[in-house]
């Protein structure tokens, strides 16, 4: 098995003046592996260092360095509240955090010391944490990944370095990854998924790792997105690969379809949610080669994804070579093979353990995954029909009027969307787009009442999850009560 500081040493001696890192500067892959030697120096005697910056080569070369080192990572998403962050520095114990903002840093923790370093050309600083009480836990991984999942409060997965090298070795032999490859970061590289897929999986492969700032993107918190802005750096750094979430893969959709995006992709991974048959049958019509897939943090993030070689649309694709997959008669999904360690301060998982996603769905005869829902989502309707709200939001959010969904079954059993539209509309209007949709489901899954949301979901509010997933009962609590006037359909 191919390790990612092994390949980073062998690129810095091979090719060492090739880019490795562009977007906010540029670093060859000399300059990378000088820059991690570098950054291992200032981890002496540190056991667990937080990072709280922005993405940036500074957060790839901390990153590399604590893997060097033996030190364990815990990402500090910026888009984690107060509390969050709060709660994941006091539970993993964190006695050092790298920073690009260390006055926000300083309302979140006790700082015992704080020194300037430059990390890769940025001006960061390195905060000492007065040690903690308490009896010090005993981590031996090499990251913890902290999800906040269907609850508000973060839980720290443990990940070992052999589970996540091999995971980031299947992404690149089943995607095919080449060093001709230029992989776009888009998503925070906090997000477990990115960081393997974005970052480890192009570094394999001897591939440019393209980080521009979020401000460059057009990106704004977890869903506010300047499509021109967004358009302009796709066509400015042309990328022939990177990972989305269904609601940019909609965006990207959009631009398609008005010639605003380049020629350059080769594979646009989408995860995260359901992206739906109708958006993906939209991006191939354009030509986009979009390969749905799917994971979960505690099996070190992609479980199966479909590739160039073995694409079936609606899938998730076929289990990766590392990964077994079983569905029980329950539909419920079950994975083994490489696993993470286990979560903090809970049992470590046993190497042939089974994991209970949570997930719904089914493999078929050729051993594609199908994914249709969370078992504790699941609607009964009133006609007794056991239906995935999943289902129901993709072809939501596959019109370009909504731009994000939440179903749910109500007391009475009838199943209630509640809208976010992509631009002000009328109930009319509304009206108008779920009876176009209604008449593409079977009537045992229409929707029959809806409720115009004045705002986004966000982050902020609880309402989404640190990748965005939807906290389905903050969401239904705001929204879905005994005495919440509910619009009626028209279909």
């Amino acid at each position: 098995m191919k390790t990612i500081l092994h390949a980073l040493e062998r690129h810095a001696s091979r090719q060492a003046e090739k880019t490795a890192i562009s977007g906010q500067g540029r670093l060859s892959w000399k300059q990378l592996y000088q820059a991690t030697l570098a950054m291992t120096a200032s981890l002496n005697w540190v056991r667990t260092v937080g990072v709280h910056m922005e993405n940036s080569p500074a957060w790839i070369v901390t990153d590399l360095a604590a893997m060097a080192t033996g030190v364990t990572h815990v990402p500090l998403p910026t888009f984690f509240s107060t509390a969050q962050l709060r709660h994941t520095i006091r539970d993993a114990q964190i006695d050092t955090i790298i920073t690009d903002n260390p006055q926000r840093v300083a309302e979140l923790a006790e700082i015992g010391g704080e020194i300037e370093i430059d990390i890769a050309g940025k001006a960061c600083s390195q905060l000492f944490l007065y040690r903690q009480r308490g009896v010090p836990h005993n981590i031996t991984s090499a990251k913890l990944t902290y999800t906040s999942g269907t609850t508000g409060t973060p839980r720290g997965v443990r990940l070992g370095l052999p589970a996540i090298q091999q995971v980031a070795g299947s992404l690149a032999e089943v995607s095919e990854a080449c060093a001709d490859d230029r992989a776009l970061v888009v998503l925070p590289l906090s997000i477990l998924l990115e960081n393997i897929g974005s970052v480890y999986t192009p570094i394999l492969a001897g591939a440019e790792i393209i980080v521009p700032g979020a401000e460059e993107l057009g990106i704004h918190g977890s869903s506010r997105v300047d499509a021109a802005r967004f358009a302009r750096a796709l066509n400015h750094y042309r990328p022939t690969t990177l990972i989305v979430p269904p609601n940019l893969l909609k965006l990207l959709v959009a631009l398609g379809q008005q010639q605003q995006l380049p020629d350059s992709f080769r594979f646009i991974a989408v995860g995260g949610a359901p992206a739906g048959t109708r958006l993906l049958d939209a991006a191939a019509e354009l030509g986009l080669p979009v390969f749905q897939g799917y994971g979960l943090s505690e099996a070190c993030s992609v479980v199966a994804v479909n590739s160039p070689a073995n694409n079936r649309p609606g899938s998730v694709g076929k289990p990766l070579p590392h990964s077994r997959v079983r569905v029980d008669a329950e539909q419920r999904i079950y994975v083994s093979g490489t696993t993470a360690d286990g979560y903090l301060n809970g049992k470590d998982f046993e190497d042939t353990q089974e994991l209970d996603t949570g997930d719904l769905g089914y493999l078929d005869d050729e051993g594609y995954l199908y994914v249709t829902g969370r078992h504790r989502n699941r609607i009964i309707t009133g006609y007794g029909r056991n239906i995935s709200p999943e289902w129901i939001e993709s072809e939501l959010l596959a019109h370009p009027d909504i731009a994000q969904a939440a179903v749910f079954g109500d007391e009475a059993g009838d199943i209630v969307a509640v809208l976010v539209a992509t631009t002000v509309h009328t109930p009319t209007r509304l009206s108008a787009v779920l009876e176009a949709i209604n008449a593409g489901l079977p009537d045992y899954a229409r929707i029959n009442r809806y409720i115009a949301a004045p705002s986004p979901f966000s982050h902020e509010r609880g309402e989404l999850t640190a990748a965005g997933a939807m906290l389905r009962d903050a969401i239904a609590q705001r929204y879905i009560t005994p005495t919440q006037h509910l619009m009626e359909d028209s279909a």
